[in-house]
């Protein structure tokens, strides 16, 4: 009788969750003023989760700008993962854990549902909307752009990268501006959250290039010192607010949020 107490309360939990989340976003307020068992607050937390995810990928995709902001901050309060930065450059492991029986939460290729930030994808903008502006604010017509990552949590090595496919159009029979552009990132983890990043070289490929040298074309960023003086004459501390950094609000092994140093949002799907 009581395993099936218990499987009662949990349908029952279950389906409120899910009346509740057809019509709000916001967490059920189930059983207010009562102590959950841990095993159905746990299991009603889980739904919650669940359905908030669901919402920030539909409103990823759709660009619902104010809807991703409302829902990050609400997942952040549900972020399963103590430690983000767990195992980055084996930030967190000892001699117990540091044999390979622990995944790194960042490990892995991402790809980027969504973005506030203009210039993540800015490289793939050569579409004018209007003839005032200097640069493209616009993916041009026909082009699909994936925008993405691959990181290695052992060595702290990301590659940031944009990959085009298809032609701009047929009318003007213009090519687009590169095929793949890799960046190649040094990731330090700082705390349990806040990761440094160090912008190391960059390679852009382009089989259309007008000429050879340009067909796969690599270049360097100045050496991290140069980003720690600048910060430093920004009146900041680079082994606390160094020039680039991001603070991971949510991690799963499906989605992940994090917020930059200069306020904007990214929002990521893992790439299986």
């Amino acid at each position: 009788m009581k395993t099936s107490f218990q499987t009662l309360a949990l349908l029952a939990i279950s389906s409120q969750c899910n009346a509740f989340s057809a019509t709000s976003t916001a967490s059920p307020a189930l059983f207010a003023g009562f102590d959950l068992p841990a095993p159905i607050a746990k299991f009603q937390e889980g739904l919650q989760r669940k359905n908030l995810k669901k919402q920030l990928i539909e409103a990823a995709e759709s660009k619902n700008e104010s809807l991703v902001l409302s829902l990050v901050d609400e997942l952040a309060l549900l972020n399963p993962t103590p430690i983000p930065t767990l195992g980055m450059m084996g930030y967190g492991l000892d001699d117990t854990t540091s044999n390979g029986s622990i995944v790194a939460p960042l490990e892995g290729k991402w790809k980027l549902l969504y973005t506030n930030a203009r210039d993540a994808e800015a490289p793939a903008r050569t579409q004018k909307d209007s003839s005032d502006e200097t640069f493209g604010e616009s993916v041009a017509e026909g082009i699909e752009v994936k925008t993405g990552q691959r990181i290695d949590a052992s060595s702290g090595n990301c590659i940031n990268y944009i990959q085009l496919d298809g032609e701009e159009s047929e009318n003007n029979n213009k090519k687009r501006p590169f095929d793949l552009l890799e960046i190649t990132i040094k990731m330090t983890p700082m705390n349990e959250k806040r990761i440094r990043l160090d912008f190391i070289k960059g390679r852009a490929l382009n089989d259309n290039a007008p000429l050879e040298f340009l067909k796969d074309f690599t270049f360097n960023f100045p050496p991290p010192a140069f980003g720690d003086l600048l910060a430093r004459i920004r009146g900041l501390d680079p082994s606390v607010d160094p020039q680039a950094y991001f603070d991971i609000l949510y991690i799963d092994d499906e989605v992940r949020a994090h917020r930059t140093g200069e306020g904007k949002i990214f929002v990521q799907k893992r790439d299986n």
